[in-house]
């Protein structure tokens, strides 16, 4: 404890002298052993950006040139957007924690993956939505805890192989690996495999993505005062580098010249999980860049007028049937969904549903 009030002294002593605009407390994570803050960290780096780290010095911060910048936003572009509070609706999903573990980027990218699915792809900002980071990370790195993992290679697994709900394999960060993921997981994909994603060190490029797709996903160095992190927008002021992250970046804002960003630390660190930075720190403007995931759409959707549950003649499995958009929809059922399809119909409405030809993709109560 005396290390951390000796820190926290040091940063707020740096916060005042270099007169920026956050505040630093003690916080869920400030008093973590060096080693343990490593492991709520976990963007592994490519060759390429090694050269960068060094090129920008943001190994060496006490060193490197920190400009604080106010992009003008691109013609056709707002000043700013927070997807939590579009049209009045948020369309972000809860917030999570990774844990002790260095699977930042498979929360950073599927916090991305979420809101996209909500925004793009359903148009709903109260569907719920809840995909497995443990599977993603898991089954797309491996044994990965103390080594992290590439962000493009957790976007070409979603790309190659979508990812599928919080219930078919849900997150421990210890203890677990690929083989605990649910059997029928390639049946609960449903329109999780990204279409394509590419990344971009263009800055009007970025806030484009963000105004006209939706959320983003970005790295960042982490220093020693970051995990300190209460309020305000971020920059950095002391400590030496702790290591890289990833997060999902949800909006901008040119008048605080700041990003809006969604860590994986749980919702009782920074700004009920959520900080901004500003612009041109951490290497997330000139290092990292974003990288920006195109969702599909369904073919169609709308209100079931009829529903009901039946065996299928030639087995012994439950099918679901709906009848929207002039037809009706089919979808088999595993076990395990039965009981789940039964709680959504007793306790809704409405229900909303999305199909492919004649097959439902999704399936949506409406209280």
């Amino acid at each position: 404890m005396n290390n951390e009030i000796t820190s926290l002294n040091g940063i707020r002593a740096k916060i005042k002298e270099k007169k920026i605009r956050w505040q630093a407390e003690r916080t869920s994570v400030s008093g973590l052993s060096e080693q343990e803050k490593k492991m709520k960290l976990g963007l592994k780096l490519t060759d390429k950006q090694k050269q960068m780290v060094s090129r920008l010095s943001l190994d060496r911060p006490e060193i490197r040139a920190i400009k604080k910048l106010k992009y003008k936003p691109a013609v056709g572009l707002p000043d700013s957007i927070d997807w939590r509070n579009v049209n009045g609706a948020d369309w972000t999903t809860p917030v999570k924690d990774q844990g002790g573990c260095g699977s930042c980027v498979a929360f950073g990218t599927v916090a991305t993956l979420e809101a996209l699915l909500k925004i793009r792809t359903y148009n709903d900002a109260s569907i719920n939505i809840d995909l497995s980071e443990a599977h993603l990370f898991y089954c797309g790195c491996g044994d990965c805890c103390n080594s992290g993992w590439y962000m493009d290679d957790a976007c070409n697994y979603l790309k190659n192989n979508g990812v599928p709900d919080e219930d078919c394999f849900p997150y421990q960060d210890s203890g677990v690996s690929c083989a605990n993921t649910c059997s029928d997981w390639t049946d609960r994909i449903d329109h999780t495999k990204i279409t394509n994603w590419a990344n971009t060190l263009d800055v009007n490029t970025m806030k484009d993505n963000l105004a006209n797709n939706g959320p983003q996903i970005t790295g960042m160095a982490v220093y020693e005062d970051f995990f300190y992190y209460s309020s305000g927008i971020y920059e950095y002021a002391y400590g030496d580098l702790a290591g890289y992250h990833c997060i999902s970046v949800v909006g901008y804002d040119d008048t605080n010249a700041c990003w809006i960003c969604k860590n994986s630390w749980g919702p009782g660190w920074g700004e009920s999980g959520y900080f901004r930075i500003a612009y041109g720190q951490c290497g997330m403007d000139d290092g990292f860049g974003m990288w920006n995931m195109e969702v599909p759409s369904p073919e169609g959707n709308g209100y079931a007028q009829y529903i009901l549950v039946d065996y299928d003649c030639n087995s012994d499995n439950r099918v679901l049937w709906a009848y929207a958009g002039d037809a009706w929809r089919y979808k088999y059922l595993t076990d395990d969904e039965v009981a789940g399809i039964a709680k959504l119909l007793m306790e809704s409405c409405s229900v909303y549903v999305y199909w492919k030809e004649d097959q439902l993709t999704y399936i949506s109560g409406i209280k």
